[in-house]
């Protein structure tokens, strides 16, 4: 595990030698992100890099990409490639090239911190996250101004499709937009279209037939919805036209017997019996597949339910305030208590990742994303999420496709991102090491391009230890 110490000595490499004064340069960076570069050039060549796409195919190994104006222009063999005199050269044997991943649940807040402002973009951009759909605001109006703030260059950060505010039901939580009637979800979606959000987000307590009328409207107005879902099965959710569910199975609420449709009731007795192989689970996957439904799949935040999983790595840990700090060790205490231990067991974890495994056996398009919280924060959570893809039974280039390609996809950018290709973007990540032999690979970003762009994750990263939650 790299600290971010040594993510700074590793990335000296790609500033000890400035690039030639004659190479073409792109315009140059504003100065909200110029401290944050590597270098700058107009055109750049990764040279014997393996590259695993973002597709599914194997990994390519000693490869050349070329860069050229943000965009990628070749990709093959180095001596099949002809690099420009005037090129960016570097030398990556023994690192691995990804897409940038797209995180699909990466909240631009935390309990009780609206907006993680200052942290949030830096942290996401050094851990090689280029594109975020934040599934759900908690300060919409602060979100719509950090995007503006980053797509001028005030700020380093991804690329960010934002959310609505939260809509829940009466019994729902209270900062949370709860519309008493369809019509005022209707006039709800509207004005957040208007304002520039893409995705609304219905949260555990909404009622039917206002999650009905807000699905509807937002597609009239051509937004998407997604849900982390209680009072409405995945099912009932699906016949309603909702695009994507958040969780997976730990949130379903379709297996409880009994069940009454707009009350969000416990779900923990169903679970514990319910065999994952079943006819039940395999007519829901099959349900799900059919209407188009899409599942993101949070396994970082899943796994800190989980007594005998790990838990806050040295990393994630460095970055949290005092008081985030403190409450993380309260929790680990409480993750041992009887209850939790009774339900939150080896076998519901397994359950739970073999669930998506068969999700996305069936045909169903998963992604990916760590639902920020606890000691899962912004980033650092995405990498770890790909591990645990792998651990759920998923091959290297798998996890990625679902991490980065089909990310894009559902958000209908995957002509531009999301996948190593001629044409596309430069949102690329170069890893220290061989990602294909060893997942935890991930977490070694040690040159983040975005746009082009050549970001150094150790600078992106320096002045961030114990940041969140203390000056956001």
């Amino acid at each position: 595990m790299r600290t971010p110490n040594l993510l700074l000595s590793l990335a000296l490499m790609f500033t000890a030698a400035p690039a030639r004064a004659e190479s073409p340069t792109v315009d140059a960076a504003p100065d909200g992100i110029s401290p944050y570069l590597s270098f700058e050039a107009e055109r750049i060549a990764l040279i014997g890099v393996t590259v695993i796409d973002g597709k599914g195919h194997a990994p390519m190994r000693e490869q050349t990409v070329l860069i050229d104006d943000g965009r990628i222009v070749a990709i093959g063999a180095h001596d099949a490639i002809r690099i420009p005199d005037d090129a960016k050269r570097l030398d990556l044997t023994g690192r691995t090239v990804i897409p940038g991943l797209v995180g699909m649940h990466d909240h631009s807040h935390m309990p009780g911190i609206p907006l993680l402002r200052e942290t949030a973009p830096r942290l996401w951009l050094a851990a090689g996250v280029t594109t975020v759909q934040t599934a759900g605001a908690a300060d919409a109006a602060g979100e719509l101004a950090l995007v503006h703030d980053i797509d001028t260059g005030r700020i380093p950060g991804p690329r960010i499709i934002a959310s609505a505010p939260y809509v829940t039901g009466p019994d729902g939580n209270g900062p949370m937009d709860k519309p008493a009637t369809p019509d005022a979800a209707r006039a709800f979606v509207r004005q957040w279209s208007a304002r520039g959000v893409g995705w609304f987000k219905l949260y555990r307590h909404v009622q039917p037939d206002i999650a009905a009328a807000l699905i509807d409207e937002a597609h009239r107005q051509g937004r998407k919805v997604t849900g982390h879902l209680c009072s409405l099965s995945f099912t009932e959710a699906a016949e309603l036209g909702i695009d994507r569910i958040e969780h997976g199975l730990i949130s379903a609420s379709d297996f409880i017997a009994d069940r009454e449709s707009g009350h969000c009731s416990p779900n923990r007795a169903s679970l514990r019996a319910l065999d994952v192989d079943g006819d039940a689970v395999t007519a829901l996957i099959e349900r799900l597949v059919m209407k188009g439904v899409v599942l993101t799949s949070t396994l970082a935040i899943i796994e800190s339910h989980f007594a005998h999983r790990p838990q806050g790595d040295a990393r994630a840990l460095a970055m949290l305030g005092p008081g985030l700090r403190a409450a993380y060790d309260r929790r680990q205490h409480s993750l041992h208590d009887a209850d939790a231990s009774d339900f939150f067991t080896p076998d519901l974890y397994a359950r739970l990742l073999r669930f998506e495994r068969r999700f996305a056996s069936a045909g169903g398009v998963l992604v990916s994303g760590p639902d920020t919280g606890r000691h899962v924060i912004p980033g650092f959570g995405d990498q770890r999420n790909v591990e645990l893809l792998v651990e759920a039974g998923f091959a290297v280039s798998e996890a990625i496709r679902i991490a980065t390609h089909n990310g894009a996809h559902v958000l209908g950018i995957d002509d531009d991102t999301g996948s190593i290709e001629v044409g596309k973007r430069a949102d690329l990540v170069v890893l220290h090491g061989d990602l294909a032999s060893n997942a935890a690979v991930i977490r070694n970003a040690e040159l983040v391009l975005h746009g082009g762009r050549a970001y150094n994750p150790a600078r992106l990263l320096d002045g961030l230890e114990g940041r969140i939650g203390a000056e956001d």
